[in-house]
């Protein structure tokens, strides 16, 4: 049923609205009559109404913003959006997204196309958990909806934080920026503990060749490491009230999951036929069976690696005074994964099969494969299967 609002509101998803008379500003971006917009699940977007909206169900509202909150958040996404280049850094649930899609929505009122990078890479909502993205916003962004988002470039970091995998998380950010054609907001993860936290901050801010660095709800000390670069700094306040639990931010990357892998299907793919990368095995030149059965009746596939090192799978316990790098048969299962083929797909790592030499995948892809990179983490698929279809 349409209803009448004036003033400024929180849009608590999950709901979608239609501007039914009058105009409604999402983020900063004006929206007229036929207008409309989504609020994901587990969301609040702050939104300005004078008119009629249709509110259609689905568990969400409009709860009313303290006066003038919606106006100073947006002078300040307006300041900010006329920089070319803005890296957003606090703790988790801290606001990073809700202002990094503000200022986004503000480059794109100035015609402009613009460009939102998250590194992310427990939460990324652009592509999939595991990775960081690059993408063009289309208006009115809004964190969470995947229709905010086209032309999307994705990289693979293997892992759910960066804290392991620094190097890659430094070096895809800086390959993904280098995709932006204009101005560039970047989302980044909630890993600010001092100092390994914010130091990566601080370098990722320049590996993304960062204008400003826009702090939210960090202390004067946590803001003093990165106004030691040589890159302006701008502090800001907390600006959201609560935080998820960790047991809420894993069921959001398990539905983030799910939704990437629905319609996935395990697909055996031969060793020989593609580039394995992160793979403990698969390295070296593979033993004669006779020859591994003899140096221990529980290995199931040994190889010869360089200089003569032998890196050996065995089943039930590893064995006893053998000189080689021991891996447990299993290691593989639910270890997420890249499928590079006609573009990049998420994956997940079911078996090996080391009679027949094939890895079984499970992915929504099924064109032809180049190269399979394996990551760090592992996902419990049963777990999953309850929420995508495969």
């Amino acid at each position: 049923m349409p209803s009448r609002f004036s003033g400024s509101y929180l849009a608590v998803g999950p709901s979608s609205f239609r501007v039914v008379d009058g105009v409604v500003e999402v983020l900063g971006y004006p929206l007229g009559v036929g207008g409309s917009f989504v609020v994901p699940v587990g969301r609040s977007v702050p939104v300005r109404v004078d008119g009629v909206l249709d509110v259609f169900p689905g568990g969400g509202a409009l709860k009313p913003l303290g006066s003038g909150e919606y106006e100073g958040l947006d002078g300040l996404a307006l300041e900010i959006s006329r920089y070319g280049r803005v890296v957003f850094v606090g703790p988790v649930d801290s606001g990073k997204s809700t202002m990094a899609f503000w200022v986004s929505n503000k480059v794109l009122l100035r015609g402009l196309r613009a460009w939102y990078l998250t590194v992310d890479v427990g939460q990324n909502e652009v592509f999939c958990p595991g990775f960081e993205a690059v993408a063009v916003l289309e208006p009115p962004g809004i964190p969470g909806f995947s229709g905010s988002f086209s032309l999307v470039e994705p990289c693979f970091i293997g892992s759910f934080t960066p804290s392991d995998s620094l190097d890659k998380y430094l070096g895809c950010a800086s390959r993904l920026s280098r995709v932006a054609e204009g101005p560039l907001v970047v989302d980044t993860d909630g890993w600010v503990t001092p100092p390994k936290g914010l130091e990566s901050k601080a370098m990722l801010a320049d590996a993304v060749g960062a204008d400003l660095i826009v702090t939210i709800g960090l202390g004067e000390g946590e803001v003093r490491v990165l106004k030691e670069t040589s890159i302006e700094v701008l502090s800001l306040p907390r600006l959201v009230k609560g935080s998820k639990s960790l047991e809420e931010r894993r069921l959001h990357r398990e539905r983030l999951l799910a939704q990437k892998l629905s319609g996935s299907k395990p697909r055996p793919v031969k060793v020989e036929e593609t580039v394995i990368e992160g793979a403990p095995i698969f390295a070296g030149s593979p033993l004669e069976k006779t020859v591994f059965k003899n140096m221990a009746p529980n290995i199931v596939y040994a190889e010869r690696a360089g200089e003569g090192s032998i890196t050996a799978v065995y089943r039930g316990r590893p064995p006893a005074n053998l000189e080689a790098k021991l891996i447990p048969q299993g290691w593989e299962k639910g270890l997420i994964a890249a499928i590079h083929g006609e573009g990049v797909h998420p994956g997940v790592i079911d078996k090996v099969n080391y009679e027949t030499k094939t890895i079984t995948i499970i992915t929504p892809y099924q064109g032809p494969i180049r190269k399979i990179e394996i990551g760090k983490v592992k996902i419990d698929v049963e777990t999953l299967t309850g929420k995508a279809k495969w």
